[in-house]
This record gives structure tokens, sequence and C-alpha cells, in this order.
């Protein structure tokens, strides 16, 4: 499909989203945003729905993760609070 040729791009890894505790997330976070690194988040909606994103981070402060949501294709802004877990991926 036409859909899935445009998110080949940002192919989520196999398996559970990550999940750290949040002290450990937020550092995760603040190093790749120094290092320019994409990472896989877990990722909780207002309504509790799980997902799982993959983001170029850009900025983590005032309790939000600001960074480009490849899944998505636009920038986003993430509560901290609902964040799962991270792990930081490989450069292809």
């Amino acid at each position: 499909s036409r859909l899935g040729a445009a998110r080949q791009g940002a192919a989520r890894p196999d398996g559970e989203p990550p999940r750290s505790p949040a002290v450990a997330t937020v550092e995760l976070l603040r190093g790749a945003v120094e290092k320019g690194a994409r990472v896989w988040i877990g990722y909780l909606d207002q309504q509790g729905q799980a997902s799982s994103r993959i983001v170029e981070p850009i900025r983590v402060e005032g309790g939000f993760l600001t960074g480009y949501d490849a899944t998505r294709a636009a920038v986003h802004r993430f509560a901290l609070h609902r964040i799962t877990g991270v792990t930081e991926l490989k450069p292809e």
C-alpha cells in the first residue's frame, strides 16, 4: 500500500515498546538531544492507550519532550510523565 511505503523510514523495532524508570527516561532523552540520536519511546495518550513512536528529540524542558515524530512525520510535544520508556536506536 502507498501509506505503508511512505512510513518505511520510521519502521518500529519488533516487540514491545521499551520500559525505563522516569529518571533514566529523562537522562536518555537529554543524551539523545545532545547526540542528535533517534529514540524509540513507549507512550500513553490522554485516554491511556499505549503506543510507540520513533522520535528525534529536539529538547526536554518544562515536563515535555519536543521532537520530530518520524512515525507521524511531524514535530510533537510529549508529556514526560506519559513516556513509559526509551531506547536509543542505532544509526542505520
